[in-house]
C-alpha cells in the first residue's frame, strides 16, 4: 500500500506518547492505560463513575497506514479512523460494506483491522510445499510459496491500494482497487490495475469458501495466485501449461473447481 498499517498492538513509542499525554491531561498512567489490546474484539471505552482528577478522553484516533501508533482497545470501530480512503474513513464504514458483502460471516474487529494494517496477502514461505500432494515437475517448476491472508482481501474497498510481491520479477507492484463485485454466490471478485502503469495491466482476484485464484498481468508477463485458506503459491502463468502455449488474456476460472492443491 502506499503507506503501510502496523500490527495491532502499542508499540514502546506509542506506550511513552501515551504516559505523556495521560500527565499532561493530569493523571498519572496506570498499568491498565497502558496495556496493549489483545485479540478480542474492540470495545466501546468505559468511563468509572467518580474518578476523581480523571482528564477528558480522547474520542476518536486516526490509523494512517504508516501512521506510528495502533488505537487503543477501548475504542470503538467508529471511533477509529483508518485516514486513507475517504470513502470509508472509520473501521465501522468498513465492516458496516464488508458485512453486506458476507451476510452470513462475522468479522472480528480486531482481526479486521489487524488484516487492513498488513501491506500484502501474502508473503513467500517455502514451508508451504510441504503442506501440498505436488508432482516434482510442479514442486520445481519456478513457483514461489506463499502464506495466504483471505481476510486482507475480504477489507479491499474501491480506492484501496495492496502491494502484489512477485519474487520471479523481483518486483513489488502496487494494486488499485477500482471495483469490487459480489457475484451473490458466494464468490466476491476484487478488479483493479496496477500503479504507474497503463491500464491494460490488471489485477483480478476471486474468493469463495476458502478458495482464492488471482490473476496478474505484469508488464512484462502474467502471473497466476491461487491458495486454498492460508497455503498458496504465485506461478507464472505460461508455467501452468506445460507443452502447450498458454493463450492470452487468462481468464480466471471459476474458483469452484479450481485445484490448488496439484
Amino acid at each position: 500500500m502506499k503507506q503501510r498499517l502496523m500490527m495491532i498492538g502499542l508499540t514502546s513509542a506509542f506506550v511513552t506518547a501515551a504516559a505523556v499525554t495521560v500527565y499532561l491531561m493530569g493523571s498519572e498512567p496506570t498499568a491498565d492505560s497502558l496495556a496493549a489490546p489483545n485479540s478480542a474484539p474492540v470495545q466501546q471505552p468505559s468511563t468509572p463513575s467518580g474518578a476523581e482528577g480523571e482528564g477528558p478522553k480522547a474520542s476518536s484516533q486516526s490509523v494512517g497506514q504508516a501512521g506510528t501508533s495502533s488505537p487503543p482497545a477501548s475504542l470503538s470501530p467508529a471511533e477509529i479512523e483508518l485516514g486513507d480512503n475517504p470513502d470509508y474513513p472509520t473501521l465501522e464504514s468498513r465492516l458496516t460494506e464488508m458485512q453486506a458483502r458476507r451476510e452470513n460471516k462475522t468479522f472480528d474487529p480486531a482481526q479486521v483491522l489487524a488484516a487492513i494494517q498488513q501491506p500484502s496477502a501474502w508473503q513467500a514461505d517455502d514451508s508451504v510445499a510441504e503442506q501440498m500432494d505436488l508432482a516434482d515437475e510442479d514442486r520445481y517448476d519456478g513457483r514461489t510459496f506463499i502464506r495466504f491472508n483471505a481476510l486482507k482481501v475480504e477489507t479491499l474497498m474501491p480506492g484501496d491500494t495492496m502491494e502484489i510481491p512477485i519474487e520471479q520479477a523481483n518486483s513489488i507492484y502496487q494494486m488499485v482497487v477500482d471495483e469490487v463485485e459480489d457475484h451473490r454466490d458466494g464468490s466476491i471478485t476484487w478488479r483493479g490495475h496496477l500503479q504507474e502503469f497503463n491500464e491494460e495491466n490488471q489485477v483480478m482476484i476471486t474468493q469463495s469458501d476458502g478458495v482464492t485464484y488471482a490473476g496478474v498481468f505484469t508488464p512484462d508477463a502474467p502471473y497466476t495466485i491461487e491458495a486454498r485458506d492460508d497455503a498458496g503459491w504465485v506461478v507464472s502463468t505460461g508455467t501452468l501449461f506445460k507443452g502447450e502455449e498458454a493463450p492470452l488474456p487468462i481468464p480466471v476460472p471459476d474458483i469452484s473447481t479450481s485445484d490448488a492443491s496439484r
